[in-house]
C-alpha cells in the first residue's frame, strides 16, 4: 500500500524521525517495531521505500508539534532477488572495481592519478581475459580436446560426450559454444542502472584533495563510458576465445593456412583497438571529459568481432588439419595464460608506480591521526593485488576441478603417456605445470592464515587484559576480578583487532607474492623446474589440488544454497552491502549500483520533507545507512537548518575516511560537519567492531561515547557491540536533543507512543 508523503502529519506541526537502517536488509515492520504487515509505504517501491506505522487520532487541543517515526528500507535492493547469489562467482571483478574508489587524492596534479584510474581499467579486462583462459581451460582442453579424444575418459560419461566421435574441428568449435554465451552474460549483466543525462556528467575520477565530488548531484549519474567500456570487455572476449580456438587448426593446417593467420591477425588487431580504448579515460573512464564520438565505433566493433568469431568457429569446423595424437594438451593456451600472467604483474608494477607518483605531493602528515589514508594511501593497490590473487586461483582451482572430475591429474605428456599404457587407470588430463604449484602455495596460504588468526587471537587476550584498566575508569567501584568487567574487556579488545583486519589480509596477500616469486626462482633455477615439486612430493601435491579443486566446487555449492535459501543470501548481501555502494568504473560485470538509487532517493525524500515549514526531520542512521545518509545530506541543498542527524555505529571514519580518502576523506567530512552545524550527534562505543567516533574521540559537539554496559547489572546482554544503539536510552536523548534543535525555543512537542525496533542486528 502506497499513499502521499505527508501521510497523518499535515494537520499539525511534526517532527520526522527517518531511520535509515544499516546492513543485511532489515524490513520496515521491524525497523518501525510493528507486527509483521502493520507498515504502510508512503513513498519508494517494495526493493526500497519509506514506511509509516498508520497514523493515529487527531491530537485535538494538544501540543501543536507531534513526532513522526518513518522507516527506510532499502535492503531490497541488495539481499532481494535470487540471481545476486550469482555474483559470487565474480568477487575479482568486484574487488577492482572497489580499487578505484580507494585511490588517493593528489594535492596538485591529476596526472599521475589519472594514470592509475587507466592502469585499473587495464587489470579490469585483464581479468575478464583471466575468466576467459579459465573457462578454456577448463572446457577446450581438458574436457573437449584432451577428454573427447581419448576413449578412455569420455566413455566414462555415456552421453556427456556425444560429440567424442567426430573429428577434432568440430569438437573445437562446438566446445566454444558454451565459452560464447558468455558474451550473453557480460551483454546483459553489464547493463547500466543509473540514470543517464547527456548533459550531466560525472566528476572527474581523479580526485584531488581539496574536491568533494559526493556534493556533486551529478556523482549518481551515468554516462557513456561504462557502456563503452562494457563493448570493450565483449569484444575482447569474443576476439580471445577466437584466437584461442583458432590457435591448433592454424598450426596444423595441411591447406588453407592463410585463412587462420588471418583471422588471427584481425584478432589480434581487434584486441589491440579494445586495449587502447580501454586505457584512454576519456573513452571508458567514468566521469570527466568524455570521447562521446566514440560510442558508436566501439559499438560496431563489437559486432565487427562476433562476426569474426562466427568465421573462426566456421572455419576451425571446416579446415583440412592433421592433429597430433592424444595424449596432449590444447595449443597456444599455456602461452596465452603466460602472457595474461606477464601482462597482469607489469600493470600492477606500474600500478603501484602511478600512486607512489600521485602521492608524492602529500605531506606525510598532512591529516590528523585517525583520518589518515589506511596502508599509507596504498590500499587500491593491495585491492587489486587481492583480486588478481583471488582471480588467478579461481582459475587454478577450475581447471584442476575440471581435470579431477574428467580424470587423473598429470602435469607432463610423458607422465600422460604412461597411465594411457596402464590398462585400469584412470585417464589422464595435462595441466599446465604451475597449476600444480599454484594449488601448493594456495594450501601454503591457507596455513599462513591460520597461523596469522591464532596470533590475533593471542593479540586479543593481550589486549583484554590490558583494556580492564579502562573498563575500570567507566565503571568506579568495580573490581579488576569481576567477571563482568573481563567480558566487557574482552568485547572491547576483539572489536579493536577489526582495525588490524586490513593490515593482515594486506600481509597475507604479500606472502603469496613472496612464496610466488620463490616458486619463479626455483622454475629458472638449474636445480628446480615447475615438475620437481609434484616428482618430490606427489601426496603433498595430490592433496594440494583436491583441496584447491574443492574450494572452487565448495564456491559453487555456495551459490547454489544462496540462490535457493534467501536467509543465506541475506547474509551474503551483507559484503555486497558495503563494496556496491559504488558506481561500476573498471569492470562492468559487478552487482548493481545501490548507492544510485538509495542516495538520490534519501536525498529527495529530504527535500520533500523539509520544504514543508511546519516540518522538521531527525535523520537517524545506523552503520552502512550512515554512509548513505552522509552522502545525502553532502548533495542537499534547500532548508538544511531544518534537518538534524543522529548517526550511531557508523564506519565513516573508521573504514571509510582510510579506504576511500578521496571521497570520504577529511574534506568530505568537514563539509559534512559545515552543513550540519550543531545538528549531528554521533554515538558509539568501544565494543563496536565497525563503527567509531567520526570528528573527534574527546567530548564534543558531535561524538558522544556511549558506555559500553549501561550498568554491570546490564552485561552480558546489554553490551552495546555494533547493534546496541536503538535500546539505549541515550539514543532516545539524543533524538530528543536535536528536536529541541531544530525547533523553535518553548515549542511543545507529543513524543507519541515509543517506537523501538523488533529488530537490533542491523
Amino acid at each position: 500500500m502506497t499513499n502521499g508523503g505527508s501521510s497523518g502529519d499535515d494537520r499539525s506541526g511534526a517532527v520526522v524521525e527517518l531511520r535509515v537502517h544499516g546492513v543485511s536488509g532489515t524490513g520496515p515492520d521491524a525497523l518501525l517495531g510493528s507486527s509483521a504487515g502493520e507498515s504502510v509505504r508512503v513513498a519508494g517501491d517494495a526493493r526500497a521505500g519509506f514506511y509509516r506505522l498508520p497514523a493515529a487520532a487527531p491530537a485535538g487541543s494538544g501540543p501543536a508539534w507531534r513526532r513522526v517515526v518513518e522507516a527506510y528500507s532499502w535492503g531490497g535492493l541488495t539481499s532481494g532477488p535470487a540471481s545476486r547469489a550469482v555474483w559470487l562467482l565474480f568477487l575479482p571483478f568486484i574487488l577492482i572495481d572497489l580499487a578505484h574508489w580507494m585511490l588517493p587524492p593528489p594535492t596538485r596534479h591529476r596526472r599521475f592519478a589519472s594514470i592509475a584510474v587507466g592502469l585499473l581499467r587495464l587489470l579490469a579486462l585483464s581479468f575478464t581475459l583471466t575468466l576467459l583462459l579459465a573457462g578454456a581451460a577448463a572446457v577446450l582442453d581438458s574436457a573437449v580436446w584432451q577428454c573427447g579424444s581419448t576413449d578412455r575418459c569420455h566413455d566414462s560419461f555415456g552421453p556427456a560426450f556425444f560429440f567424442a566421435g567426430w573429428e577434432r574441428g568440430p569438437q573445437l568449435a562446438f566446445g566454444a559454444l558454451p565459452l560464447v554465451a558468455v558474451i550473453a552474460v557480460l551483454w546483459l549483466l553489464g547493463r547500466e542502472n543509473l540514470r543517464y543525462d547527456p548533459d550531466r556528467t560525472p566528476p572527474d575520477p581523479a580526485v584531488l584533495r581539496d574536491e568533494v565530488p559526493l556534493a556533486a548531484a551529478e556523482f549518481w549519474f551515468a554516462d557513456d563510458s561504462i557502456r563503452r567500456l562494457r563493448a570493450c570487455h565483449v569484444t575482447a572476449w569474443a576476439a580471445g576465445l577466437a584466437a584461442i580456438v583458432l590457435a591448433a587448426p592454424t598450426r596444423y593446417a595441411t591447406g588453407g593456412r592463410w585463412v587462420g593467420l588471418g583471422l588471427l591477425s584481425l584478432n589480434a588487431l581487434i584486441l589491440a583497438v579494445v586495449i587502447a580504448a580501454t586505457a584512454w579515460n576519456r573513452t571508458t573512464g567514468r566521469g570527466g571529459a568524455s570521447a562521446d564520438r566514440s560510442t558508436r565505433p566501439l559499438s560496431a566493433l563489437r559486432w565487427l568481432s562476433l562476426a569474426v568469431l562466427a568465421g573462426s568457429l566456421v572455419w576451425t569446423a571446416v579446415a583440412a588439419v592433421d592433429y597430433p595424437a592424444p595424449p596432449t594438451h590444447l595449443p597456444g593456451l599455456r602461452g596465452a595464460i603466460y602472457v595474461v600472467l606477464a601482462v597482469q604483474v607489469g600493470l600492477l608494477a606500474g600500478l603501484l608506480g602511478a600512486i607512489a607518483l600521485a602521492k608524492r605531493t602529500v605531506p606525510a602528515a598532512a591529516d590528523p591521526v585517525g583520518h589518515r589514508a589506511t596502508l599509507r594511501g596504498y590500499t587500491a593497490w593491495y585491492v587489486a593485488l587481492i583480486g588478481w590473487l583471488v582471480g588467478g586461483a579461481f582459475s587454478v582451482g577450475l581447471g584442476l576441478l575440471a581435470a579431477e572430475l574428467l580424470g587423473d591429474v598429470v602435469v607432463s605428456t610423458a607422465r600422460a603417456e604412461a597411465l594411457l599404457a596402464m590398462p585400469g587407470e584412470a585417464a589422464p588430463i595435462i595441466v599446465a605445470p604451475p597449476y600444480a604449484w599454484a594449488a601448493v602455495a594456495i594450501v601454503g596460504l591457507l596455513l599462513v592464515a591460520a597461523v596469522a588468526a591464532v596470533v590475533l587471537r593471542q593479540l586479543g587476550r593481550t589486549r583484554a587484559r590490558q583494556a580492564i584498566a579502562g573498563v575500570l575508569d567507566d565503571y568506579p567501584g568495580a573490581r579488576a576480578d569481576d567477571p563482568r568487567i573481563a567480558r566487557i574487556a574482552r568485547a572491547r579488545a576483539s572489536a579493536s583487532l577489526a582495525d588490524l583486519l586490513t593490515v593482515t589480509v594486506a600481509g597475507l596477500a604479500l606472502a603469496t607474492v613472496a612464496g610466488m616469486a620463490a616458486m619463479a626462482w626455483w622454475y629458472f633455477s638449474d636445480q628446480g623446474g615447475f615438475e620437481a615439486l609434484p616428482g618430490r612430493a606427489s601426496t603433498l601435491t595430490a592433496a594440494s589440488v583436491l583441496i584447491t579443486a574443492g574450494m572452487v566446487g565448495a564456491l559453487g555449492a555456495l551459490v547454489v544454497a544462496a540462490y535457493r535459501d534467501r536467509g543465506l543470501r541475506r547474509e551474503v548481501a551483507v559484503l555486497w552491502d558495503v563494496v556496491t555502494f559504488w558506481p561500476r568504473a573498471n569492470h562492468p560485470l559487478t552487482p548493481p549500483c545501490y548507492g544510485a538509487r538509495t542516495v538520490p532517493e534519501l536525498r529527495a525524500r529530504l527535500g520533500e520533507l523539509a520544504a514543508d515549514p511546519q516540518r522538521r526531520v531527525v535523520l537517524s542512521a545506523h552503520s552502512q545507512g550512515s554512509v548513505i545518509a552522509a552522502a545525502a545530506l553532502l548533495q542537499h541543498r534547500p532548508n538544511p537548518e531544518r534537518i538534524g542527524l543522529l548517526s550511531f555505529g557508523s564506519p565513516l571514519r573508521r573504514l571509510y575516511t582510510g579506504n576511500f580518502p578521496a571521497y570520504f576523506g577529511p574534506a568530505a567530512l568537514s563539509a559534512l560537519r559545515d552543513r550540519q552545524p550543531a545538528r549531528w550527534i554521533n554515538l558509539w562505543a568501544y565494543t563496536d567492531p565497525i563503527g567509531g567516533w567520526v570528528l573527534d574521540p574527546r567530548p564534543g559537539a558531535v561524538d558522544r561515547r556511549l558506555l559500553d554496559a549501561r550498568t554491570l547489572a546490564d552485561v552480558p546482554d546489554g553490551i552495546c557491540g555494533h547493534s546496541g544503539f536503538w535500546t539505549r536510552p541515550e539514543y532516545a536523548d539524543a533524538i530528543g536533543e536535536l528536536q529541541s534543535d531544530l525547533l523553535p525555543a518553548g515549542t511543545p512537542l507529543d513524543p507519541g507512543p515509543t517506537v523501538r525496533p523488533t529488530e537490533t542486528d542491523l
